[in-house]
């Protein structure tokens, strides 16, 4: 075990000191210097205390970008407490799960999800130390602004926390039909942030943008809490909007952002007299942006590196990034490892393969999580001989570039959202009349991807029912965007379903997308 100061809420203190009356965080129009954060962090803190929230106490986050959000992380890590995220697009039979296979004792949401965080709460009476992050919950639900006002010029030590002790649980996606929890601890989210400042030259005089949904490594960590790390300015908006985010860009001259290609699709398509001033914009992270979008990009953002990344929830995120150097040259690539990671591409049995030979990824480092929240069988499985095993296939060039060609997992990857296939045909298998159903990702214009179903099912079957029925178990991107109805579905000789054979159909049936 690691000597007990690796806890993620030392930052602030570090930051108090140095930067005390510089531009912490910026919201709509409320803005926090490093002093004011340090204080309000620390009055939370006290105020969750006194409700019973202490080390080991996992509270789960429903709520969208919002400043208190950022406040409670770091308030629960003063504490040695563990924050469960929420994705908020999950439908209430799927938060159910996730709140219990966490073992979560508090919900910390919003008025926009008062409804489902009180429904979920009644369901679970584990759910005891419960808080409102903005508006009026009802009884049993403290505004964080009033447990900050009644504790205030309070000061809460620390919890004496190691690398290896849990700072959160992130739920993701995967080939299973249900969500895998990935252990993150204090030591991969302070590895991260050392990576990420290496990476992107970060100093207190950047001004980072932040959009991505705060239940992302996206939003959390890259860079996310690093700005803090460095005494620079963090920017956050409640959602993605395309003209708001080039009016802050302009007006808050910000220096980095991360982005997916949906999100770059929305900016370009804006009138030219809604475009802004974007050369104080030194770096930009995306990913899944096709040749002829990325030129757009290198056009809209004159001055800054381009980075094609790559990274996973179990990774904290980035594990390769791509240079500026060969931003263009290599355009396409993912790039080679950030400081402390390693990544490999193998063969079937483990074996490190030649430059230009595909294989699946594999990574090792700090950053690395040790495994899934109470199912050893997934960890076995991914975790093994020292590597973590991304499911992903990938190829090395002779310069030692990485190219991400395709994925084990049948996932797909819809407007920034990962969705594992398996996941919606379990529930569209529930349906009497389905005999049996394959889920694939197909390209979409705005989105990227989007699920779509082929079934086989018995007579009389009304595609639109599947759809429903979805819509009352599952998140709506989670939804197929289209349903086929077929005598038997395609498989190989082994008995498997040949999803390969279904995206070409999907291909030749040529969908309108126009109302998706």
């Amino acid at each position: 075990m690691s000597a007990p100061t690796a806890n993620l809420s030392r930052l602030l203190t570090w930051a108090r000191h140095r930067y005390a009356e510089r531009d912490a965080l910026v919201f709509e129009q409320r803005r926090w210097t490093y002093a004011q954060l340090d204080d309000d962090v620390n009055a939370l803190a006290a105020g969750l205390r006194e409700r019973g929230v202490g080390p080991g106490t996992r509270i789960a986050v429903l709520a969208m970008n919002l400043p208190e959000y950022l406040l409670l992380g770091l308030a629960l890590a003063k504490l040695g407490a563990v924050m469960v995220p929420l994705n908020y697009r999950l439908h209430e039979e799927e938060l159910h799960y996730l709140l219990d296979h966490s073992r979560a004792e508090g919900l910390a949401s919003e008025s926009a999800f008062a409804e489902t965080a009180r429904a979920l709460a009644q369901r679970l009476p584990a759910l005891r130390a419960n808080l409102s992050l903005e508006g009026d919950l009802g009884a049993g639900w403290p505004t964080a602004a009033e447990l900050i006002a009644a504790h205030a010029g309070a000061r809460v030590p620390d919890a004496p926390v190691g690398d290896g002790d849990l700072q959160r649980i992130l739920y993701t996606s995967g080939t299973t039909s249900r969500p895998k929890g990935a252990r993150l601890t204090h030591g991969n989210v302070n590895a991260n942030m050392h990576a990420q400042v290496a990476e992107l030259a970060l100093t207190k005089d950047d001004r980072i943008l932040n959009f991505a949904p705060l239940y992302h490594v996206g939003g959390l960590d890259i860079p996310g809490y690093t700005t803090w790390w460095v005494g620079a300015t963090m920017v956050l908006m409640r959602r993605f909007d395309a003209q708001s985010i080039l009016n802050a860009i302009a007006h808050e001259r910000i220096t980095g952002m991360v982005m997916v290609a949906t999100m770059l699709n929305m900016m370009r398509r804006l009138p030219l007299d809604q475009q802004r001033d974007t050369r104080s914009v030194r770096w930009l992270i995306f990913s899944q942006v096709t040749p002829a979008l990325f030129h757009e990009t290198v056009a809209a953002f004159p001055n800054a590196r381009l980075i094609e990344g790559y990274g996973m929830t179990e990774t904290c995120n980035g594990l390769t990034y791509l240079d500026m150097d060969h931003m263009l040259s290599k355009q396409g690539s993912v790039g080679t490892p950030l400081h402390g990671v390693d990544v490999r591409v193998v063969d079937e049995l483990g074996a490190e393969v030649a430059p230009g030979v595909a294989g699946e990824i594999v990574v090792r480092g700090p950053k690395v999580c040790d495994g899934y929240l109470d199912d050893p069988e997934a960890t076995a499985r991914a975790f093994r001989d020292g590597w973590f095993h991304t499911g992903d296939v990938g190829r090395f060039d002779d310069d030692g570039y990485l190219y991400v060609l395709d994925r084990l997992k049948d996932m797909i990857r819809s407007g920034g959202e990962n969705m594992a296939s398996s996941e919606i045909e379990a529930v569209v298998d529930a349906v009497p009349a389905v005999i049996e159903a394959a889920v694939i990702g197909v390209p979409h214009p705005q989105w990227v991807e989007v699920p779509v179903a082929f079934v086989a099912a018995a007579d009389g079957l009304d595609p639109a029912a599947i759809a429903e029925h979805c819509a009352t178990r599952l998140g709506r991107f989670k939804v197929p965007k289209a349903v086929y109805v077929l005598d038997e579905l395609p498989r190989n000789p082994s008995g498997k379903v040949l999803k390969r054979e279904l995206r070409e159909r999907v291909a030749q049936l040529t969908p309108d997308w126009s109302a998706t």
